[in-house]
Formats: C-alpha cells, structure tokens, sequence
C-alpha cells in the first residue's frame, strides 16, 4: 500500500528558508540589535560596520537574514525606510563591481549590469538612496572571498563610503559575514582599525542544541511520527562530529526524507540516515577491508548484518559479538574471545568502518555500536565479496 509521505512542507528543509525562531544564537541576536536597531530608533544618524565570524554551518548567514527581517518589521511599524540587502561574495567572484551592481539592481532593477566602474557605482548607490531617503542594511557573506580577490581596497571604500560626505545622512550600514578569521590579516592597519571594534564569533553548536535545531524543522517539515527521537539524535551525533555544522544535519534530514519517501517507507529508518549522510564522494574503502584481518572483517560483516536486520541507530557490544559469532558460524570459524573481540572492534573504530561510544545508565556502563556513513546493506554485499574472494 503506498504512503502519503513523510513531508508536510519540504521547503522548510531548503538552505534559503527563515525560521520564525532562531535557536541558540539569542545572545548574537542581541549583540546585532545594540549595533544596528539605531536604523529605527535614531535614522540616519550613524553608520555601523560588525564582523560576523563562524565556522561553516554556524548560523551565520541565518542569524544576519533573522536580524534584518526583524529590522524590517521595526522600521514598517515605524515608518522608517530600509532595505536589508544580502550579497554572496563567493556568487559575485569576489568582485567589488559585481557586487555593487547587485546593490544598485536591488533598488533600480532596470539598472544596466555594465558600463560603469565601481567607484561610479558608489556614487551611484549613494545618489539612489538620497532619492529614495532610505537606509541599507548590507550583509556580504563570504566577504573572506572579496579580501582574497581586491585586498583592502574594497573594504576600505565600503567602509569610508560616508568620509566624503560628512554632513550627509548616514545610510549605509554593514555585516561582514566570514569563516576565516585569518583572512582579515591581508587588511591594511587603517581597514583593519575601522573594523575590528565590532566582532561577533559565533559559537559551536553543542549535540543537543543541534537536535532542538532539528527538532525545530522535523515539526514544522514532517507528518507526525515520521521522524522518530532516535533519528534526531542519531543525525545531529553525524553533524556534531561535522564540526558541529547545523547545515550539515539539516542536509542530511532533508536527504533521510527523500529516501523515505522513494522507498515508501512510513518513517525515516537508520538506513535512510546512513545513506542520505554519505555524501556525493564518500564510498567505502575496499583496499582497507582488504587489509582487515580475517575475523576483523568477520566483526565488519557482523555489523552490517546486524544493522541491515535491525531499524536502529546503535547497537550493545554483546548484541554485535552474538551477530560476530553467527557469522563465525556460517564460515566455520572459530569465534575469539570476548578481549580479542573488543580489540578488532577498537580497530575497526579507528577506521573509521564504525563509531564506539560510552554509554552510562541506572544499569552501568555500556558500550554502544554505531554504523554512520556507510549504508549496511552496501558494507554487508562488500565485505561478503572479499571474504569470499580471499
């Protein structure tokens, strides 16, 4: 019988969408309100410049549409114009012109795309907003991009776009948005003073803040009971080892999803997880379970085959070592015993072929198994083939 699907609203999932709430970055929100709410509270008056400074899925390009979506709202009940304009420096080739250009499109989208030097487009934008007697609130993500590419030069145009003009209103407002602090460096003493009063770092999520993130979207993007707690858990364990990269795990969310969906399965499972979190390049490495040893590939096939039998994230040592001792079995082997056995596993942890992880509870400790990158039907087809062939 076919399924209705596991989505409710997948557009949820996409790396353009804004949430209503932005979770765990309250404290940057506020650091953003006390530079840039002025826009509102007091137009025009001053002209405020922030680095926003954070690893590959830190929020940061997230938490800079949150604010100017927010400072949107204030300045309509308030009556003040604005405009929130965000430009990807990575997109625009790390050119100043490029990047101009785009501003000035946003306001005059009639406005021809060639023809003029980017020292004229800044006269250009500043004559616009005079016109229309509105603000700007500038984000340029991946600035990192842009110093690579124009030094200092740019940086220290955008940033003195007011000098010129000393008594005029200020309008021009700016994030720079970047992932390599380093990069900031190549800046000459003056750009660098200018900006540096002003440094948001954007903390790493920790595991559990990466599941609320999750949690956040699996309510609002899926059926009821289509995502259970454990899968939550199980990817935002993947992400946090990702370098705590809330990109990543909603990624491979949206990707378990649509393997739900193109089995037709009721729920996202393990598996679904597993291959949705391999990625376009990452594939299993067939010369190093050759190098295994004979029974450590045996533990390996074990695991695959335990996981293929059974829809969850983790499984108890002892629930591997009887999989292990069937699969001796099967290839009339004698099983080691329970040390050699944890040892083969410690090496196929530092393999990479596995995860091992201390789990502690009313009952004690115990050690819990984990397949992740590897889908285990793949893994157990795999190391089948070379065991058969060796």
């Amino acid at each position: 019988m076919t399924q209705r699907g596991v989505f409710i609203d997948e557009a949820i999932l996409d790396i353009s969408y804004v949430p209503d709430v932005i979770l765990h970055r309250e404290a940057e929100f506020r650091a953003l309100e006390s530079l840039f709410d002025h826009m509102v509270a007091a137009p025009y008056e001053m002209s405020q410049k922030v680095i926003i400074l954070g690893g590959v899925g830190s929020g940061k390009t997230l938490l800079a549409h949150y604010y100017g979506r927010s400072l949107r709202s204030k300045a309509e009940r308030r009556r003040v114009t604005y405009e929130y304009i965000h430009v990807n420096c990575r997109e625009q080739r790390g050119s100043l012109f490029m990047i101009l250009s785009q501003v000035v499109k946003r306001l005059r989208p009639e406005f021809p795309e060639r023809g003029y030097a980017a020292n004229e487009l800044m006269d250009i934008l500043r004559k616009i907003m005079d016109e229309d007697n509105t603000q700007i609130l500038l984000a340029l993500d991946e600035v990192d991009v842009l110093i690579e590419n124009e030094g200092s030069d740019a940086l220290y145009y955008l940033t003195r776009f007011h000098e010129t003009e000393p008594d005029e209103p200020r309008r021009l407002n700016i994030m720079f948005l970047s992932k390599d602090p380093e990069v900031f460096r190549k800046l000459d003493r003056s750009t660098l003073s200018s900006l540096q009063r002003n440094v948001i770092r954007m903390r790493d999520y920790d595991q559990a803040q990466l599941a609320d993130i999750l949690l956040y979207r699996v309510e609002r993007a899926f059926r009821k009971d289509a995502v259970p707690m454990e899968i939550v858990d199980f990817i935002s364990e993947l992400a946090y080892k990702e370098n705590s990269d809330a990109r990543y795990a909603i990624d491979v969310l949206h990707g378990s999803g649509r393997m739900a969906e193109q089995s037709d399965a009721a729920q996202i499972q393990p598996e679904h997880v597993r291959t949705a979190s391999m990625g376009i390049f990452q594939t299993l490495n067939k010369e190093a379970v050759r190098q295994l040893s004979p029974h450590e590939k045996l533990v390996l096939l074990a695991v695959a085959r335990f996981f293929k039998a059974n829809d969850v994230t983790h499984g108890t040592t002892g629930e591997i070592e009887e999989a292990y001792r069937l699969v001796c079995e099967e290839y009339t082997e004698k099983p080691r015993g329970h040390t050699q056995y944890w040892k083969y596993l410690k090496n196929l942890k530092s393999l990479d072929f596995v995860n091992v992880k201390l789990q502690a509870s009313s009952q004690g400790r115990t050690q819990l198994i984990s397949l992740e990158k590897i889908p285990a039907e793949e893994l157990e087809k795999e190391v089948a083939r070379i065991i058969d062939a060796s």
